[in-house]
Protein backbone atom coordinates (compact mmCIF):
# COMPACT_ATOMS: atom_id res chain seq x y z
CA UNK A 1 0.00 0.00 0.00
CA UNK A 2 1.18 3.34 -1.03
CA UNK A 3 2.47 5.07 2.54
CA UNK A 4 -0.33 7.73 2.74
CA UNK A 5 -3.28 5.47 2.41
CA UNK A 6 -1.41 3.40 4.57
CA UNK A 7 -0.95 5.85 7.19
CA UNK A 8 -4.55 7.48 6.74
CA UNK A 9 -5.62 4.24 8.34
CA UNK A 10 -2.55 3.73 10.99
CA UNK A 11 -2.39 7.01 12.39
CA UNK A 12 -5.34 6.36 14.43
CA UNK A 13 -3.14 3.45 16.41
CA UNK A 14 0.32 4.84 15.97
CA UNK A 15 2.02 4.89 19.12
CA UNK A 16 3.76 8.63 19.44
CA UNK A 17 6.51 6.50 20.94
CA UNK A 18 9.85 4.43 19.87
CA UNK A 19 7.64 1.13 19.75
CA UNK A 20 9.61 -1.87 18.69
CA UNK A 21 13.51 -3.00 19.11
CA UNK A 22 14.41 -1.01 15.95
CA UNK A 23 12.88 1.93 16.47
CA UNK A 24 14.73 2.24 19.61
CA UNK A 25 17.75 1.66 18.69
CA UNK A 26 16.76 4.00 16.15
CA UNK A 27 15.82 6.77 18.56
CA UNK A 28 18.66 6.16 21.15
CA UNK A 29 21.50 6.56 17.75
CA UNK A 30 19.54 9.54 16.67
CA UNK A 31 19.51 11.06 19.83
CA UNK A 32 23.25 10.80 20.68
CA UNK A 33 24.04 12.54 17.44
CA UNK A 34 21.85 16.01 18.30
CA UNK A 35 23.47 19.15 19.78
CA UNK A 36 22.26 21.14 22.60
CA UNK A 37 18.98 22.19 21.39
CA UNK A 38 18.15 25.14 23.96
CA UNK A 39 16.82 27.66 22.26
CA UNK A 40 17.05 26.25 18.37
CA UNK A 41 14.81 26.78 16.05
CA UNK A 42 14.13 22.74 14.73
CA UNK A 43 11.99 21.01 11.70
CA UNK A 44 10.98 17.85 11.97
CA UNK A 45 10.23 16.71 8.81
CA UNK A 46 7.99 13.79 8.71
CA UNK A 47 6.91 14.49 12.31
CA UNK A 48 4.15 11.29 11.85
CA UNK A 49 2.25 11.63 15.47
CA UNK A 50 5.14 13.54 16.62
CA UNK A 51 7.35 10.83 18.47
CA UNK A 52 10.41 12.91 18.05
CA UNK A 53 8.84 16.52 18.23
CA UNK A 54 8.20 15.71 22.36
CA UNK A 55 11.84 15.29 22.47
CA UNK A 56 12.77 18.23 20.93
CA UNK A 57 10.13 20.51 23.45
CA UNK A 58 11.80 18.15 25.81
CA UNK A 59 15.13 19.52 25.05
CA UNK A 60 14.66 23.38 25.04
CA UNK A 61 14.16 23.38 21.10
CA UNK A 62 11.30 25.56 18.76
CA UNK A 63 10.13 22.56 17.49
CA UNK A 64 8.33 22.70 14.39
CA UNK A 65 6.55 19.52 12.63
CA UNK A 66 6.06 18.86 8.68
CA UNK A 67 4.24 15.67 7.42
CA UNK A 68 2.26 15.24 4.37
CA UNK A 69 -0.46 12.72 6.53
CA UNK A 70 -3.55 14.99 7.48
CA UNK A 71 -3.99 11.86 9.69
CA UNK A 72 -0.90 11.72 11.34
CA UNK A 73 -0.66 15.08 12.17
CA UNK A 74 -4.55 15.03 13.94
CA UNK A 75 -2.66 12.58 16.29
CA UNK A 76 0.61 15.03 16.58
CA UNK A 77 -1.63 17.68 17.68
CA UNK A 78 -1.30 17.00 21.35
CA UNK A 79 2.23 17.75 21.55
CA UNK A 80 2.23 21.21 19.34
CA UNK A 81 0.58 23.23 17.46
CA UNK A 82 3.13 24.17 15.65
CA UNK A 83 2.00 21.92 12.37
CA UNK A 84 2.12 21.84 8.61
CA UNK A 85 0.80 19.87 6.49
CA UNK A 86 3.21 19.42 3.29
CA UNK A 87 5.67 17.42 1.44
CA UNK A 88 9.11 17.27 2.79
CA UNK A 89 10.59 17.58 -0.71
CA UNK A 90 8.43 20.77 -0.74
CA UNK A 91 8.52 22.37 2.79
CA UNK A 92 6.74 26.05 2.68
CA UNK A 93 9.47 27.57 5.22
CA UNK A 94 11.96 30.58 4.19
CA UNK A 95 15.58 29.44 2.95
CA UNK A 96 18.53 29.43 5.78
CA UNK A 97 16.07 29.95 8.79
CA UNK A 98 16.44 26.75 10.51
CA UNK A 99 19.31 25.36 13.34
CA UNK A 100 18.51 21.70 12.77
CA UNK A 101 16.17 19.46 10.35
CA UNK A 102 15.35 15.68 12.00
CA UNK A 103 14.16 13.07 9.56
CA UNK A 104 13.48 9.99 11.71
CA UNK A 105 12.33 6.77 9.56
CA UNK A 106 10.38 9.06 6.66
CA UNK A 107 12.78 9.10 3.95
CA UNK A 108 12.01 5.54 2.96
CA UNK A 109 8.57 6.88 1.71
CA UNK A 110 10.51 9.36 -0.92
CA UNK A 111 11.51 8.13 -4.11
CA UNK A 112 13.92 10.78 -5.20
CA UNK A 113 16.28 10.84 -1.76
CA UNK A 114 18.49 13.61 -3.38
CA UNK A 115 15.33 15.92 -4.04
CA UNK A 116 14.54 15.56 0.04
CA UNK A 117 17.83 16.20 1.09
CA UNK A 118 18.25 19.35 -0.95
CA UNK A 119 15.06 20.72 0.63
CA UNK A 120 16.08 20.21 4.09
CA UNK A 121 19.37 21.81 3.41
CA UNK A 122 17.53 24.86 1.93
CA UNK A 123 15.75 25.65 4.81
CA UNK A 124 18.84 25.29 7.22
CA UNK A 125 20.97 28.63 8.13
CA UNK A 126 24.79 28.46 7.20
CA UNK A 127 26.19 25.93 9.85
CA UNK A 128 23.16 24.46 10.51
CA UNK A 129 22.77 20.37 10.47
CA UNK A 130 20.64 17.54 9.35
CA UNK A 131 20.16 14.40 11.40
CA UNK A 132 18.29 11.87 9.53
CA UNK A 133 17.41 7.77 9.88
CA UNK A 134 16.41 5.30 7.91
CA UNK A 135 15.51 1.25 8.27
CA UNK A 136 19.01 0.43 6.63
CA UNK A 137 19.23 -0.51 3.14
CA UNK A 138 20.30 -3.99 3.19
CA UNK A 139 16.87 -5.06 3.75
CA UNK A 140 16.07 -4.22 0.04
CA UNK A 141 18.42 -7.02 -0.24
CA UNK A 142 17.37 -9.02 2.28
CA UNK A 143 13.70 -8.58 1.70
CA UNK A 144 12.29 -7.19 4.40
CA UNK A 145 8.86 -5.09 4.85
CA UNK A 146 7.30 -2.13 7.08
CA UNK A 147 3.80 -4.02 7.94
CA UNK A 148 1.19 -2.78 10.56
CA UNK A 149 -1.81 -4.55 11.84
CA UNK A 150 -5.28 -2.58 11.24
CA UNK A 151 -8.97 -3.79 11.40
CA UNK A 152 -7.86 -7.80 11.43
CA UNK A 153 -5.34 -7.61 8.48
CA UNK A 154 -1.51 -7.04 8.07
CA UNK A 155 -0.52 -3.95 5.74
CA UNK A 156 2.72 -3.62 4.43
CA UNK A 157 3.46 -0.36 3.39
CA UNK A 158 6.02 0.19 -0.04
CA UNK A 159 8.96 1.41 0.78
CA UNK A 160 11.80 3.20 -1.67
CA UNK A 161 15.05 1.56 -0.86
CA UNK A 162 18.23 3.91 -1.09
CA UNK A 163 21.47 2.22 -1.26
CA UNK A 164 24.56 3.89 0.98
CA UNK A 165 26.08 5.14 -2.51
CA UNK A 166 22.75 7.16 -2.79
CA UNK A 167 22.75 8.50 0.42
CA UNK A 168 26.02 9.84 -0.03
CA UNK A 169 25.64 11.17 -3.22
CA UNK A 170 22.62 13.25 -2.45
CA UNK A 171 23.99 14.75 1.34
CA UNK A 172 27.07 15.57 -1.86
CA UNK A 173 24.28 17.18 -3.91
CA UNK A 174 22.50 18.95 -1.29
CA UNK A 175 26.04 20.64 -0.25
CA UNK A 176 26.13 18.98 2.89
CA UNK A 177 29.09 17.51 4.61
CA UNK A 178 28.99 14.35 6.77
CA UNK A 179 30.04 14.39 9.84
CA UNK A 180 28.21 11.32 11.75
CA UNK A 181 27.50 8.24 10.04
CA UNK A 182 26.29 5.15 12.15
CA UNK A 183 24.86 1.36 11.50
CA UNK A 184 23.90 0.09 14.17
CA UNK A 185 22.68 -3.86 14.75
CA UNK A 186 19.87 -4.57 16.81
CA UNK A 187 21.63 -6.99 19.74
CA UNK A 188 19.16 -10.34 18.81
CA UNK A 189 20.37 -10.07 14.98
CA UNK A 190 23.76 -8.98 15.11
CA UNK A 191 24.62 -10.72 11.44
CA UNK A 192 23.18 -7.40 9.82
CA UNK A 193 22.98 -3.31 10.49
CA UNK A 194 19.40 -2.44 11.64
CA UNK A 195 18.97 0.98 10.52
CA UNK A 196 21.21 4.02 9.31
CA UNK A 197 21.31 7.33 10.84
CA UNK A 198 23.40 10.44 9.41
CA UNK A 199 24.48 13.54 10.54
CA UNK A 200 25.97 16.49 7.82
CA UNK A 201 26.35 19.62 7.85
CA UNK A 202 25.78 22.44 5.66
Amino acid sequence: MAPQSAYAIWAESYPPHAHNPLMELEQRTVLSLLPDLTGLTVVDSGCGTGRYLRELKERGADAIGIDVSGAMLTQAIDVTPRLVRADMCAMPIDSACVDLVICGLALGDVPDIELALVEMARVLRPGGSIVYSVVHPIGAVRGWSRTFDAHGRQIAIATCWHTTVEHRRACAAAGLRINAWEEPVLAQQPADPAVLVVRASR
